[in-house]
């Protein structure tokens, strides 16, 4: 029963003593946790950084580096900040109990402990930072994903997260593609950093600093995630590292906008699977419902299922008899979110400009259009409002 409630859970153990390293490990492996060691201090923060335990049992007595400096350089880290952290001593002194306590150890053992007392107190404190994560605000994850290739999807990703920018809302807007993506060239951006640096980091090493340090900062407030300039950078993308980068966003924003290309892959699906709504990006023309179609079954096969998916109609051009509105949410069962109309050459200018429609002509049909999208957004239960 214990190896299945805690199985998952990762613990990092550190001291440079063999034998408490093998008795404290056995302890926790009996109870289902999974453990790594370390026998010194920089051992520790390699460990941390490549291991990303749930946990660290740290001594404070080491030859190297004591317990103190290694709980006070993880707690000056912004990915460790939180890291549970007990303190691990021979020492007895209320002085010593006192130093670890402020450099930000959560707990002070003293050795020796029984078994039983390490796992409640493991428990325990487990326990309580699970509850505080809980209770932790997240971003909420917007997916956009074309039902075809050049329907408008990075242009409508761009749009939306200016919108709620405009709104006074901290968004970010990433370009989740394993080849060229174009933010860059709809901005004009020159030699932007952005994804492919992340992905060439181990997962668990990807924190909000890391993440912040290849982020494009636009002059309104937005920030981009930028996709690979060129066949030298594209990149397959694993799904740990996707689930990762997006979890990593939505805790430093209030939105994240994925612009994502529509194709079966696990990183995709991981993708998908890490947003609070999809939206499928589609023309209002017969030819484009089979691709909008099987778009919606890919969705629903990943577990994307009632008001977590909708439709955002996008007219690129005044077509003759497009189709209406209430037979596309029908055919493809799903709701419309949005329509953009018809704007062709406000686009092509705003472009030209490296700006979106919502900064260039913020007064325009269409700018209003991605407002409106913005306001079926609530910061508190989800996603709401009519969809027609």
């Amino acid at each position: 029963m214990a190896e299945h409630t805690n199985a998952g859970t990762k613990i990092l153990v550190v001291d440079d003593e063999p034998n408490v390293l093998r008795m404290v490990s056995y302890t926790l492996q009996i109870e289902g946790y999974e453990v790594v060691t370390a026998q010194n201090g920089l051992e520790a923060l390699y460990k941390v950084q490549t291991e990303t335990p749930d946990l660290v049992i740290l001594d404070v007595m080491m030859p190297d580096m004591s317990g103190v400096v290694v709980c006070e350089r993880l707690r000056k880290e912004p990915e460790t900040i939180n890291l549970p952290i007990i303190m691990f001593s021979a020492l007895s002194q209320v002085s010593e109990k006192v130093k670890c306590l402020e450099a930000g150890a959560d707990e002070y053992l003293t050795k020796p402990i029984t078994p039983e007392e390490l796992v409640a107190r493991v428990k325990s404190l487990l326990g309580r930072y699970r509850q505080l994560r809980h209770t932790q605000q997240r971003g909420k994850v917007l997916g956009l994903m074309g039902a075809k290739g050049g329907v408008g999807t990075t242009t409508v990703a761009i749009n939306v997260a200016t919108a709620l920018m405009t709104q006074e809302k901290k968004a970010i807007a990433a370009e989740i593609r394993p080849c060229y993506g174009t933010f860059s060239s709809q901005l004009n951006l020159v030699r932007p950093k952005g994804l492919v640096n992340l992905l060439d980091l181990e997962p668990g090493t990807i924190g909000e600093r890391e993440v912040s340090m290849n982020l494009t900062n636009l002059p309104w407030g937005l920030r981009l995630l930028v996709g690979p300039q060129g066949v030298a950078e594209s990149r397959e993308i694993g799904p740990q590292h996707l689930e990762r980068i997006i979890k990593v966003l939505a805790s430093m924003v209030d939105y994240v906008i994925l612009d994502l290309p529509f194709f079966p892959s696990s990183a995709n699906q991981s993708a998908i699977q890490s947003c609070d709504l999809v939206a499928i990006v589609i023309e209002p023309l017969s030819s484009a419902m089979v691709s909008g179609s099987v778009a919606v079954e890919q969705i629903r096969s990943w577990g994307v299922q009632g008001r977590c998916l909708g439709v955002i109609v996008v007219n690129r051009a005044p077509y003759v008899t497009p189709i209406k509105l209430d037979l596309i949410g029908a055919q493809l069962g799903t709701g419309v979110i949005g329509v953009i109309p018809s704007a062709s050459d406000v686009f092509i200018s705003a472009q030209q400009a490296g700006l979106p429609v919502v900064i260039y002509r913020p007064a325009c049909d269409a700018a209003r259009a991605f407002t409106e999208i913005t306001k079926k957004i609530s910061p508190v239960e989800g996603w709401v409002g009519e969809i027609y």
